[in-house]
């Protein structure tokens, strides 16, 4: 698994990645917010970086992360994989990788995530990766940190 660049040979199909059991992507998924809308976002909020999750050849999932202007400190915004590759493990692989590439990040100590409160099988995952709840509600998504 490799986190790899979007760009204009593969950035459709990152587009139609989806995690809806309908297999149409939204422009709001039940967890998480298009990929559409988040390349989009990234355009025009330069402290974001998008990346595609790549298995085997084959595009599986995508994520966001940087540094949030807005709330003042790192976060990994956006992680999905589509619908097709979930139940696998993949989940967990691709965000410690891009925990990897947040390291990297100058003044990056830790990194924040939020979720909804009924994403009961993604807390469970960012709790077992060493994300502590740190009980705060943020636009209405418990807020986790993972120290570094």
């Amino acid at each position: 698994m490799k986190l790899i660049e979007i760009d204009k040979s593969n950035w459709l199909n990152v587009v139609f990645l989806t995690t809806n059991k309908e297999s149409m992507p939204t422009l709001c998924e039940e967890f998480v917010a298009s990929n559409a809308l988040s390349i989009v976002q990234a355009q025009f909020e330069k402290t974001w970086i998008t990346k595609a999750i790549e298995m085997d050849g084959q595009l599986i999932g995508f994520t966001m992360y940087g540094f949030s202007e807005e709330q003042n400190f790192f976060e990994l915004c956006r992680i999905m994989i589509d619908r097709k590759f979930q139940g696998n493990g993949y989940g967990p692989k691709a965000i410690l990788l891009v925990v990897e590439e947040m390291k990297k990040l100058e003044g990056c100590n830790e990194i924040y995530l939020s979720t909804e409160p009924n994403n009961e099988r993604g807390k469970r995952i960012y709790e077992k990766l060493g994300f502590e709840n740190t009980g705060r509600i943020v636009e209405n998504e418990e807020l986790y940190c993972l120290k570094l």
